[in-house]
């Protein structure tokens, strides 16, 4: 695996690595936003690009909550109102 953390096989890496500490969350929807979010705070912007690309492109490899978070990133941010409860 490449040292560059932007390589679309690292950002797939560290998508499902994330995907897997919000999956235990209950309910999906918070999960997916937490995620989306994790990946909008701490994710540079050239890393989110190639990302939402690799999905466009089809999204192969990408765990199913890994998916739905980088497709509601391409949605846009999450509002705050999602956040809450």
């Amino acid at each position: 695996m490449s040292h560059d953390a932007s390589s679309p096989k690292k950002l797939i890496y560290m998508a499902n690595q994330i995907g897997k500490f919000f999956v235990a969350q209950k309910d999906q929807g918070k999960a997916v936003v937490g995620m989306a979010t994790h990946l909008t705070k701490f994710w540079t912007p050239v890393m989110r690009e190639k990302i939402i690309l690799h999905l466009d492109q089809g999204g192969e490899g990408l765990d199913p909550l890994a998916r739905q978070a980088v497709e509601k990133l391409k949605a846009g941010r999450p509002q705050k109102s999602e956040l809450a409860s």
